[in-house]
C-alpha cells in the first residue's frame, strides 16, 4: 500500500500543470523550479518534447514573463528594472548573455573573506569600478573621439604649474592583507586540505603584504595644482587620473620647445656671448683648443658639475648661465686652466631648462644647455 502511494505521488508530479506549479518534471527530462514564463498548455506538445532539452534544471523568478527564456535570482526580490542578483536572459529579447547584476553594486573577491574584494562597483561609494589589485593588461584604449566630446578648449601655459607637483617614491599599505595573515594562525588545520589551503593563503597574503617601492604623486598634491585630475570618493579617499597627466607633460614639452626655437633665434642678440674679434691670430690659435663639455649630471636636483678645457695662456674665463629668455642668471670665474670644472648648485634656481655659455678672453668657446628638475 505505501509503495502505491508512493507512485501515485511521483504520477501527480509529473502530469502537474506548468502554470502555478512550484516544480514541473517534463517528459523530455527538463525539471523547473518556479513559474514558467511561457505556459506550456499553449505550445505544440510535439515542439515540447524537444524544447531545451540541453537545460535540465530551470529557476524562474516571480516575474519571469518579463525576461527572455530563463533566470536565476537571488535575494529579497526580483523585479524587471531592480533585481538583486541575476543569472541569464533579462529583458525581453533573446540576448544568449550571462549577468551578475546587484542592483547595489557587484563584488568580485577571493580569499578566505568576503571582505578580501578583488574588485568592485558599488554606486553607494563610488562611481568607478574599483580594483584593489594591479591589472595586467595587453593594451588601454580610452574613449577619445572627437565626436564624443564638446566644449573642447586648448590646454596652455602649463610649464609654469608642473614645478609645483613633486614626484615621490612610496610603499603601497595594505592593512587587509596583513590582518588575514595574521588570522591564519588561529586557522584550524583538520584535514590534509586544511593544512594545503593554509599554506596557500599564507603565500597569497605574504605576498599582498610585503608591497614594492613604487613611484608616483600624492593626490593631495596634485589636487591643489591640477584639480580636474583629481577625484575623491565618497569615502574621501583622493584618486589620480594618471592618464589625464600625459596631455599636460606633453604640453609643457611644446613650450619647452618654443622657448628653445626662440633662445636659438636671439642667441646674437646677447651681449656676453659676442662673436669673437678678427685679426687675433695667435689668441684665436688659442681659444679654438678651447672646450666646453656637457653637464653631469644632466638633468639634474641639487648640483651639477660642468667641466671644461682652457689653454694656459687665457688670461680670464667665465661661465655664464642664462634662463631660457636670454637673462643672466649667474656668473662663475673659470680659473682653472687645462682640463678644470665648476660645481653649479640649484640654489635659487627654479626647476626649468638653461642655458650655459663658457667665454674666455670676452670670446665665445661654446654653449650649452641642461634641464633643472626639483
Amino acid at each position: 500500500m505505501k509503495k502505491i502511494f508512493i507512485l501515485a505521488v511521483i504520477c501527480l508530479l509529473a502530469s502537474a500543470s506548468p502554470v502555478r506549479a512550484q516544480l514541473t518534471i517534463f517528459p523530455s527530462g527538463r525539471a523547473e523550479v518556479g513559474v514558467n514564463p511561457f505556459d506550456p498548455s499553449s505550445i505544440n506538445p510535439n515542439y515540447l518534447q524537444w524544447l531545451d532539452t540541453v537545460t535540465v534544471l530551470k529557476i524562474f523568478g516571480n516575474y519571469g514573463d518579463q525576461a527572455a527564456g530563463g533566470h536565476m535570482t537571488f535575494g529579497d526580490t526580483y523585479l524587471y528594472n531592480t533585481p538583486n542578483v541575476l543569472l541569464g536572459e533579462l529583458g525581453y529579447n533573446d540576448c544568449d548573455q550571462m549577468w551578475l547584476h546587484g542592483k547595489n553594486g557587484t563584488y568580485v573577491t577571493a580569499g578566505t573573506m568576503a571582505t578580501d574584494t578583488v574588485m568592485y562597483y558599488d554606486p553607494l561609494r563610488s562611481t568607478a569600478v574599483q580594483f584593489n589589485h594591479d591589472v595586467h593588461t595587453s593594451g588601454v584604449f580610452v574613449q577619445s573621439d572627437e565626436r564624443f566630446k564638446e566644449d573642447i578648449e586648448p590646454i596652455e601655459n602649463v610649464l609654469s604649474s608642473l614645478e609645483g607637483l613633486r614626484a615621490v617614491s612610496y610603499i603601497l599599505k595594505n592593512e587587509n592583507a596583513a590582518k588575514c595573515l595574521s588570522d591564519l594562525s588561529s586557522m584550524p588545520q583538520l584535514t590534509e586540505k586544511d593544512s594545503r589551503d593554509k599554506a596557500f593563503f599564507e603565500q597569497y597574503y605574504g605576498e599582498l603584504a610585503k608591497g614594492s617601492e613604487r613611484y608616483g604623486f600624492l593626490a593631495q598634491n596634485v589636487q591643489e595644482i591640477f584639480p580636474e585630475l583629481v577625484h575623491t570618493d565618497k569615502s574621501g579617499y583622493m584618486y589620480v587620473d594618471y592618464i589625464g597627466l600625459i596631455p599636460i607633460l606633453v604640453q609643457s614639452i611644446n613650450e619647452l620647445q618654443a622657448r628653445l626655437d626662440a633662445v636659438e633665434g636671439n642667441k646674437q642678440e646677447v651681449p656676453a656671448l659676442a662673436a669673437p674679434v678678427a685679426g687675433q691670430s695667435e689668441i684665436e690659435a688659442s681659444l679654438s683648443s678651447a672646450k666646453l663639455y656637457q653637464n653631469a649630471p644632466n638633468p639634474w636636483s641639487s648640483e651639477t658639475v660642468i667641466r671644461y678645457s682652457l689653454p694656459q695662456n687665457i688670461a680670464s674665463a667665465t661661465i655664464y648661465v642664462y634662463d631660457m629668455q636670454g637673462l643672466q642668471l649667474k656668473s662663475i670665474p673659470a680659473q682653472g686652466r687645462g682640463e678644470s670644472q665648476v660645481t653649479l648648485t640649484a640654489r635659487d634656481l627654479k626647476a626649468g631648462m638653461y642655458l650655459y655659455a663658457l667665454v674666455a678672453d670676452g670670446q665665445l668657446i661654446d654653449s650649452k644647455q641642461m634641464i633643472l628638475t626639483k
